[in-house]
């Protein structure tokens, strides 16, 4: 990150008269073109957009969401290589609003996993520390923002795939609510789960993103006071976590407290398990049979033409085993009371607090596991037990950096809210960013 180029943040770029914009979008087409940590595919150039109040502002797109014009691959040699023919929903309205297209990032293949470690079109790079992961599966659109090439970028969530690479990344990841969003134009792996992110520097910079994509009117709430906001603690979820991201988070939520938030300690029930297991049956049930809208080869040749190993295994494992309709019927049953689960909060905070990932970035290549306080443990279950409650109720989450390591690694912490509380969460974050910010 030694580039001496300004880091803008959509703020920053509002701010800027027309021939500014113009002369710093052309500087992110070009740093887009000369990036190193693999986060973007193919050719890097801005698609011309018109009039609006984001015009002439640079934005990303996750390869696995349409672009008009450009092939959308997931990350893998299996998708035909025809261009798209019209732009996703969520793109298309940030090209009404004038904003300009420079290019799509790259993921984890097939947006099946957390490290982006992909074998294809090779690896996403920690912006921090490039022998390590990104997160996954957005992340270049994380490390695009991360590295300042872009103001803001579109990812997709299904079990945390917006809010990790924030966290890994140390920029601002927002999964709304499932279904705020328009949801056309994606190569899907559950309709029960994924939906569009967004990543940007700031949660008020979210918030102009969000207002485009909702068309909501403008909100010039200014952030909320975190004076007796009750503040959730969810006890599973700060458990066997590792030493340094622990430092980083207690001193994350000390400062909330200062700041006059009331902390209350909350037994979520069973809800990691509950997310664990249902939320890959509803994916290892839909994901099949949504990819196969996507894709012409026969079913049976999927897994040649899938370059990750761990990607390559999950495809096979859903042809050799599939989950059947009694398992995909129960993984509902386990989501709706994990839902009720949610909305039993309600009562008691105002929103969830809890670290974004129990562990730091793991080197590329830990595909499968890691060493976690002493013992090998699974990465994807690992790096994504936190968010995967909120992912599988379909609740708002909203990841921002707290701090790093001694190494200098990026820290997140993750808020969630209420279903349809999209707006409140993102006045609560925008507070709970300002304090977060005074830690440095």
């Amino acid at each position: 990150m030694a580039d001496e180029v300004p880091t803008l943040s959509l703020g920053d770029w509002l701010a800027l008269d027309p021939p500014e914009r113009a002369r710093h979008l052309f500087e992110s087409v070009r740093r887009a073109g000369a990036s190193t940590h693999g986060d973007w595919i193919g050719d890097v150039r801005a698609l011309p957009s018109g009039p609006g109040p984001l015009a002439g502002i640079p934005f990303s797109v996750k390869d696995n969401i349409d672009v008009g014009g450009i092939a959308t691959t997931a990350g893998s040699r299996l998708l035909d290589d025809r261009p798209a023919e019209v732009d996703a929903g969520v793109v298309s309205a940030l090209r009404g609003a004038g904003a300009v297209v420079v290019g799509k990032t790259n993921l984890h293949e097939l947006a099946f996993g957390i490290t982006s470690d992909n074998k294809a079109f090779g690896p996403v790079r920690n912006p921090a520390d490039p022998t390590r992961s990104a997160g996954g599966s957005s992340g270049g659109s994380a490390v695009g923002v991360a590295l300042g090439v872009v103001p803001f970028g579109l990812g997709t969530d299904t079990g945390g795939s917006t809010t990790i690479p924030a966290g890994f990344c140390g920029v601002v990841g927002f999964r709304p609510t499932t279904g705020r969003y328009a949801g056309d134009g994606l190569v899907n792996l559950s309709t029960s789960r994924d939906t569009v992110g967004v990543h940007a520097r700031t949660v008020r910079d979210v918030r102009v993103v969000d207002q485009v994509l909702t068309r909501e009117p403008t909100d010039r709430t200014p952030p909320a006071d975190l004076a007796g906001l009750r503040v959730g603690l969810p006890r599973g979820r700060f458990e066997d976590l590792d030493p340094e991201v622990a430092e980083v988070v207690d001193a994350a939520v000390a400062a909330v407290e200062r700041a006059g938030a009331r902390l209350v300690e909350v037994d979520a029930g069973e809800d990691l398990a509950r997310a664990a297991g249902p939320g890959s049956g509803l994916v290892l049930f839909e994901a099949p049979r949504l990819l196969a809208r996507r894709v012409s080869a026969p079913v049976a040749d999927w897994p040649r033409l899938i370059a990750s190993p761990d990607v390559r295994d999950i495809v096979r494992a859903m042809s050799s085993a599939p989950t059947t309709v009694e398992a995909y019927e129960a993984a509902r049953a386990a989501r709706r009371a994990l839902q009720d689960t949610y909305a039993a909060l309600r009562t008691r905070v105002d929103v969830l607090l809890c670290p974004t990932s129990p562990v730091p970035p793991p080197l590329l290549g830990e595909n499968d596991v890691i060493t976690h306080n002493g013992r090998e443990v699974p990465v994807f279950t690992t790096v994504t037990r936190n968010v995967e409650p909120g992912t599988v109720a379909g609740v708002p989450m909203l990841s921002l950096p707290a701090g790093t390591t001694r190494g200098g690694l990026p820290v997140g912490v993750c808020l969630e809210g209420h279903a349809f509380g999209d707006a409140r969460l993102l006045h609560v974050g925008e507070a709970v960013q300002a304090v977060l910010d005074g830690l440095g």
